[in-house]
């Protein structure tokens, strides 16, 4: 995995992009949906909770996330941190190629105050994300008294743009009241825009993933109820975005410069003399080996049983495919 991080244009507004790295085990992902996270904390912080253990989590589902550290306090005047969140998307989508990234699948998550600044840039944004997840969002225009600027209600700029979401509360929220959430879902529902809610009956404020990891050793912000929205939001991205390709053709159509362990086994079988000297080390791969190993390294494969040949017996092969001329 790689870490960047990238200064934006306002002042301390910072885009730390987690990567995950491709691997010739893994040939059904070229390209991976994005999360980018923007952590709660009232416009006056950007909370940790909310922040790296939620990228980790998404990192672990398969996805590349991004969380935006973005403008605060007398900073942030709308609509400096939307223009912040309009920035950092940009720069996600402009560099999605070397970012290994889908860029019509790319989510925006967040809390709270960042739940509002995710609805605002999924709403209201020159461009705007694919999805939206808003956890105990503040959505209201009132929720203003609580923050350092005025904020716009978001639940008045939902248009025909505005991309599906998925929302998550709880009903005894006292800090950011439920009514939030609702009015977001509504309208979301007269525009014709599809959501998921779940509405969780007991829980405080600022849950984030509602686990002892992100508790700050409080029993109070630990909610195993709570804590299924997580994998109710995974199941519900994988719906809009659709699931990572388990069964697909191997390819086999890169240019070979030499036989080696290195090669895929499919690559290795189309050369009678390469099939044989695999055949002669490894008679338990059979006439036909399983289509799914074609697309597999000879070295991965036998790394998954080490049983099948010693190291010796592996340099040996190695050796002997080295010494095959790729015509």
């Amino acid at each position: 995995m790689k870490i960047q991080s990238v200064n934006l244009s306002n002042t301390n507004v910072i885009l730390t992009a987690y990567l995950l790295d491709s691997s010739p085990e893994m040939p059904n992902i070229k390209q991976r949906p994005a999360v980018l996270v923007l952590p709660g904390g009232g416009y006056r912080a950007c909370s940790d909770r909310e922040a790296e253990p939620v990228a980790m989590a998404f990192l672990a589902e398969g996805y590349q996330v991004f969380i935006l550290r973005y403008s605060l306090n007398q900073h942030a005047v709308f609509p400096r941190p939307l223009n912040d969140a309009e920035e950092a998307l940009t720069l996600i989508r402009a560099n999605s190629a070397d970012w290994s990234i889908d860029p019509q699948k790319v989510a925006v998550c967040g809390f709270s105050a960042g739940g509002h600044l995710a609805a605002a840039l999924g709403t209201m944004g020159s461009t705007r994300p694919n999805a939206m997840i808003l956890g105990y969002p503040c959505i209201l225009e009132e929720m203003s008294d609580i923050f350092p600027a005025p904020v716009p209600g978001v639940d008045q700029e939902v248009d025909e743009l505005t991309p599906p979401a998925f929302l998550f509360h709880t009903f005894d929220d006292r800090r950011v009241p439920v009514q939030n959430s609702l009015a977001f879902a509504d309208a979301l529902n007269r525009k014709n825009i599809p959501f998921e809610m779940h509405i969780f009956p007991t829980g405080t404020h600022g849950l984030s993933l509602a686990r002892p990891l992100t508790s700050s050793g409080l029993q109070s912000m630990v909610e195993p109820v709570v804590a299924q929205w997580f994998g109710l939001c995974t199941r519900w991205v994988s719906s809009v975005f659709g699931e990572f390709p388990s069964s697909i053709e191997p390819v086999l159509d890169e240019e070979v410069h030499e036989y080696s362990l290195d090669v895929k086994l499919g690559l290795l079988w189309n050369n009678e003399q390469c099939k044989k000297l695999i055949l002669d080390a490894i008679p338990e791969l059979g006439e036909t080996p399983h289509p799914d190993a074609m697309g597999v390294p000879l070295r991965t494969i036998l790394s998954y049983d080490g049983d099948l040949l010693t190291e010796e017996e592996q340099k040996q092969l190695n050796d002997g495919l080295k010494t095959i001329s790729v015509i």
